[in-house]
This record gives C-alpha cells, structure tokens and sequence, in this order.
C-alpha cells in the first residue's frame, strides 16, 4: 500500500510538468487518436502485427466525410480547390448553418479555369465567402474586394482543414491535413492525409487560419490578415495526443524572427533521434539545405541507412546539375536513392526515422505535412508540419514507403487510372509515333500505345531512333491531335496497362466525326508491324498479321524500304534529342523544336509559336512570358513551371 501512494504522490509532484509538456495546459478532450491514410498499394509484409496501414485510400473522400459530419464549423486553408465533392460538401455545411470559411492561394484563385470557375459559383450559391493570400475578399454575390497585400510571389501552399473547432465541446475537434491538393490529381499523385482528434492541435490550427483570415468570425478583415512572413508565432510546438508526442509547426519563418526555424528543428530532430536508418519520400528535396546536407553525412560513416525516393522532375533536374542525390555515391553501401514510379507524382513530403528499427529504446519518428524540403517551404510559403513520435504511426508510414520503394525498383506493378470504354479522351499531345496522351481527367493525362502493332519509336535507345520513327510520329500527331478517342481492351471493356501507358485498341473520332480504328490503320499505311506483347483479342491477332504483310507487299509507308524495318538509326538523324527525363529542366532560350515538344502540353504547333515568339521579342526573361504565347493557358503553365528555365546564354 505505501508502495502505491508514494508512485501517486510522484506522479502529482510531476503533473504540472506533463502538463506543460502538452502545450502549457490540460487537454480538455478526453478522446484523442491519429490515422493516417495513403492512396497507393503498400508493402504490408513489414506491417507490425495488427498495424496494418490503410492504404488504396479514398483521399478526397478522408474530408469529405468530416465536412459531411461537421456541426458547427469548416475552416480549410488550401493551395489548390477544384475537387466538385469538396465544393458540393462545403455547401451541403453552409446550408445546414455550418459555419464555412475558406482561405486560398492568390495564383491559383486569379487563375481559375473552368473547372476552377465552377467551383467558386458552387460555394458563391451556398453564401460562402473566401479570401486568398493577396487579401482579396469573394464575396457570395459575386463582388471581389481587391486587396494588395505582401506577397512577392509565396506561395500559401497549407493543405488543412479545422473541423467544428467553433464548437463548445472540445471533444469535436478535428484536424485533417497531410500532402494532398484538393484537385482532380491530387487523388491520383501519390498522397497522404492525416487526422488528428485533439483539441489543443486543433486550436494551434485553427489559430494559424485565423492569422490568415484576419479575424476569428464569419467575415474575413484583409486589414489584419497575415500571411508568409508577417504571420506571427503561435506559441507552442509540443502537444500529446493520448500518449503520443506531436510537435506542430507553421512556416515561414518571420520577419521579427520570433517564430523557430522549421529547417533548425528538423535538422535537431534527425541528429537526436536517428540511431539506425532515415527513410524519405518527397516530390522535392533541394540538396543544399541544411537538412540534405544533414542526412548525407549521417549516412556518410555507413552507422546510418539512407533510403529515399524522390519525384523524377525533381530526381533528373539533380541529376542533370549533378547533385548529391543522383551522384553514384547515392547508391552505394548503406545508401539507396531513387526515382519514382508512380501512377503521377510522387508528392509526400515524408521523412521516417527508425522505421526498420523501432523498439522501446529507439521509437520510431514520422516528419509529414504541405512542407516541401526547400528553402521556399523554409522562407517564403505558408506550411505546416508535424512530427510524430509513434511506431504505430511511422510502421504505416514506412508500409507506403515500401510500395513506393518495390514500385521504384520496378518489383511491383504501378497502378494506372481507371477509364471508361465507352467514352471519347481528347488527345493531348504525341510523343512519338508509338504513344500518344489523352486527358483522363482534368490536368492527368496518361500514356497510350496501340495494342498489337510496333510503331517505329523515336526513343529506341540510348542514342538512337528506329527507322522511320520519325515520319511514323509525324503522321500520328497530324491524324490524331484534333481528334478524340476511345480506348479498350482485349475483352471490348478497359484496356489493361504497364510501364506508364493503357495498351489498348484505339478508335479515332476525327474533325469530320470520321470514325478510323487506328490500330488496324496504322498497319494498313505501313506506319507499324505485328507485335504479340500483351494480351489481345484472337480474332485481331489473324487479322493484324494480315494487314501488315499486305502493306509490305504493297511497299507502302516504312515497307518502302523494307530491308531497314527494324534497324537502328542515330536519334539526331530523326531530330530526336535526348530522353525526355533526362532533358529537363528545358532552356526555353534555346531549345529547338524538338526538345521543346518534350515539355508537357507542347506539341509541333505550340514549339513553333514559342520559337517566333523568341524570335520576335528577344528571348525570354521570365517563363511567365510564355503566358503571352497564344493557347497556353493556366493549366498549361502549371505542367511547365517545373519543367523550363530561362538562362541567357
């Protein structure tokens, strides 16, 4: 008995430093937990027993369902809205009286397109009022109270949303944040959301919003609003959820330096906790940061092991400029860094510690949140980050991880978008005479080869093209650009795919309303031999075969040579540059016309007006400047801010 007081009088004598621990005051919610969602398969062969992630998540669907409960209040902090079921449960809230505010990025607001457009007379229907980090105010009868606040180009790039913090009872707060743009893509590059049940999270939350919305009721006030650097410090970082440690974070850092560095208190937390191996998935991770430079050489010794998996836009920029991360020395020993192999982009901003090594002594730490590791997350854009400190948490983590990895080594299959058989795609662009893109959904679009034919490739090798490659793309791209096209598979219903692409019959509805199945097509103009990959329909197999030995004795198309059928020829014969990975980013000062069609959504047409462009007004200074080249638009721009840079050489 004196055993058990004396441990309950210890425990009193150390509860006001619990309690300070969590934030300085009790939490005030007695049901607390996180989940973690992920959207893409997982490797549940290193899950810890009865820890299994959940992964091939509806990502969308993880906030929508919290909007769907919410009772009193919905404040979401976004870079990117256009998703319809977002917009539809945002005023589905407002009408049943929940309080709805919405806070937005500048560039993606003032650059809306349709799809954008819609979603803000949806909300503008329901009487919701947002603002965007330049403090303009929409109002919902459709007047803009245009604001000029400091900006400089940042980014509010937070991913969160605070559910019924409004309400008096603590025990409703919620938090969903993690990766995930409430786009169309955002459901399909690979993601992760995360929702906290905590009240004092919460609060930390919903005080960052209110920064941003320059009030704390149903109207925002620009004149307060402050965001990126004018934010001030929240005042806590360290909070319990149950018995987990978090710590929460908000960048950039601030003009009056009160807020911590994020990049400081990563680089601490790597240094303390990592004892066996650090694991990272991100869409960007510059090299020069302190955190880079951090893990290289913790891993330098060989005590550490670094694994990491990085977006390839990212991964060939490094490699082209000759960064650590695609440097031999990333792949040697205790160190493995790769490119990604996803269904789009990789876009997590994740770093595990001691996920292969979690035990009592050693616990395993998950770093997730919109923090991209960059000097802009750092300095100029509006983020927020977590850290956790849980081996439940970082073991589902370190799940995804593995399927990312396993994808990345090409051990296990990269799942493709699923399409309707039945419906016309419209064409995006041709990058050779063997594939083409359609649009699958806004701003995705996804590869397409022609099942049961050959086409000649222009990136046939290293250095070189197959014969013909050339005309056989050229063709292609004036046939099928103004068209739309349906797709299916060796069973009339979807198409099956790998290695990026649909492998699929392909009717084309031309300008004319022509109708040309252009598998047969192809074989039938000598653009294309049988090929038996894949699996096809019995009867097309007897039939291609006979429409390609046709053509050649016809000789027409490549059969007018048909002694170089299948012969390899330098790339440069056929105007082929480089592979497409491996030229980014493009100097659109001097990129010729076939390096520019590499770039996403730029075919012939577009390359020519971006070359008289140049030619007329000088070269470019700035890539926004392709803004002025006629049919690039927001969205257009989007895929290519990445992926151009402009240098005068």
């Amino acid at each position: 008995m004196k055993g058990r007081l004396f441990l309950l009088y210890g425990f009193l004598l150390l509860l006001p430093y619990y309690l300070q621990a969590k934030g300085g005051v009790q939490d005030t919610s007695s049901t607390e937990w996180i989940k973690v969602y992920f959207n893409q398969p997982a490797d549940h062969s290193v899950a810890l027993p009865g820890n299994m992630s959940k992964s091939n998540a509806d990502l969308i669907g993880t906030l929508e369902s919290l909007i769907e409960e919410a009772n009193c209040s919905v404040d979401l902090a976004i870079y990117d809205l256009e998703h319809p079921r977002i917009g539809r449960a945002l005023a589905e809230a407002a009408k049943r009286d929940v309080r709805v505010r919405v806070v937005t990025d500048n560039y993606n607001r003032t650059d809306a397109g349709k799809i954008d457009s819609a979603m803000w007379a949806m909300l503008r229907g329901a009487g919701i009022i947002s603002i965007d980090d330049d403090g303009d105010v929409y109002e919902p009868d459709g007047n803009i109270a245009d604001n000029d606040l400091v900006n400089a180009g940042a980014d509010m790039h937070h991913k969160f949303a605070v559910i019924d913090g409004l309400s008096s009872t603590p025990n409703d707060d919620k938090v969903w944040t993690g990766s995930t743009n409430l786009t169309y893509t955002g459901a399909y590059n690979t993601n992760n959301t995360i929702i906290i049940k905590d009240s004092e999270i919460a609060s930390a939350y919903l005080h960052e919003f209110e920064q941003m919305w320059g009030d704390d009721d149903e109207t925002p006030n620009p004149a307060a609003s402050r965001y990126h650097k004018d934010k001030s410090y929240v005042g806590e970082n360290v909070y319990f959820v149950g018995d987990t440690k978090v710590e929460v974070y908000f960048s950039p850092i601030n003009r009056s330096g009160s807020k911590p560095s994020v990049m400081n208190r990563l680089v601490e937390v790597i240094r303390a906790e990592a004892q066996h191996d650090l694991g990272f998935q991100a869409f960007a991770i510059t090299p020069s940061i302190p955190l880079s430079r951090t893990i290289w050489q913790m891993s330098a010794t060989g005590d550490i092991e670094l694994n990491g998996v990085i977006d390839p836009m990212f991964y060939y920029r490094y490699k082209n400029n000759g960064d650590i991360w695609a440097t031999p020395e990333a792949n040697v020993r205790n160190r493995m860094i790769l490119p990604a192999n996803e269904m789009r982009k990789l876009h997590h901003k994740v770093m595990l510690v001691d996920a292969k090594h979690p035990d009592p002594s050693d616990q395993g730490v998950t770093i997730a949140g919109s923090y991209n590791f960059s000097k802009n997350a750092e300095v100029n854009n509006d983020e927020n980050l977590l850290i956790i400190y849980s081996d439940r948490i970082t073991n589902q983590f370190y799940q995804d991880f593995r399927g990312v990895v396993r994808r990345a080594q090409r051990d296990a299959d990269v799942p493709a978008p699923i399409i309707d058989p039945d419906r016309w795609y419209s064409v995006e662009e041709v990058s050779d005479g063997s594939q083409f893109a359609i649009e699958v959904l806004p701003g995705f679009e996804y590869g397409v080869e022609f099942l049961g034919v050959n086409v000649p490739r222009i990136y046939a090798g290293q250095d070189s093209s197959d014969y013909y490659a050339n005309e056989a793309a050229e063709y292609l791209r004036n046939l099928i650009l103004v068209g739309e096209v349906k797709l299916q598979g060796a069973s009339g219903d979807r198409p099956d795919a790998g290695y990026g692409a649909f492998q699929a019959y392909v009717m084309l509805k031309t300008e004319k309303e022509q109708v040309i199945a252009l598998n047969k097509h192809l074989l039938q103009q000598g653009f294309g031999q049988y090929e038996h990959y894949y699996a096809q329909h019995p009867d097309s197999v007897i039939a291609y075969k006979q429409y390609a030995e046709k053509a050649r004795q016809r000789k027409v198309g490549m059969w007018q040579h048909s002694e170089k059928v299948g012969e390899k020829v330098p790339r440069e014969e056929v105007g082929g540059v480089a592979e497409p990975s491996e030229a980014f980013p493009i100097n659109i000062n001097t990129a010729g016309a076939a390096l520019l069609r590499l770039l996403p959504g730029i075919g012939p047409a577009y390359a020519q007006r971006i070359i008289a462009y140049r030619e007329r007004n000088g070269l470019f200074s700035d890539v926004e400047q392709l803004k002025n080249i006629r049919g690039i638009g927001p969205k257009t721009m989007e895929k290519l801010r990445p992926n151009v840079v402009v240098e005068r050489e």
